[in-house]
């Protein structure tokens, strides 16, 4: 398995829109303004984006960015979206994926590593592979969209 990181805003959003098409369907995907948006606010962020190729065909994407809380203790790591090609679930991949993450936390002298796995219980697996990696459940998240 190799992790690589990407800097190619298509490949981004190619990623992206199969993950959400797959989490939410297809119009929930964003539009192409949006993406833009996004991109164009990247620079100001550690953010990072990675695909995951095995036999050097594409297995899973992944993407990550710095964040920093005194709850925290300092600066830690989010996953803020993880994909695994289909083909490929329950091969390891994932868990590989996380352990190259924790490595790449390592570096960065993070605290600790967040995800956030989809709301919807149809993705109950989807949460139960993040406590068998460690992950431990720490409550409900909340979001809000200010007007």
């Amino acid at each position: 398995m190799e992790l690589i990181e990407i800097t190619d805003n298509n490949l981004i959003k190619k990623y992206i829109g199969k993950l959400y098409g797959e989490l939410f369907g297809t119009s929930s995907i964003p539009s192409d303004m949006s993406f833009q948006k996004v991109f164009d606010e990247l620079s100001d962020n550690t953010h990072f984006a990675y695909e995951v190729k095995c036999d050097n065909e594409v297995v899973a994407f992944v993407t990550l960015s710095e964040s920093f809380s005194i709850f925290a203790h300092g600066r830690y790591g989010i996953i803020n979206e993880l994909w695994v090609h289909e083909d490929h679930r329950s091969k390891g991949i994932g868990q590989a994926v996380i352990q190259e993450l924790v490595e790449i936390s390592h570096v960065y002298g993070w605290s600790r590593i967040d995800v956030t796995a989809p709301p919807s219980k149809s993705w109950n697996r989807t949460f139960e592979f993040y406590q068998k990696c460690g992950f431990e459940f720490t409550g409900r998240k909340l979001k809000m969209y200010p007007a």
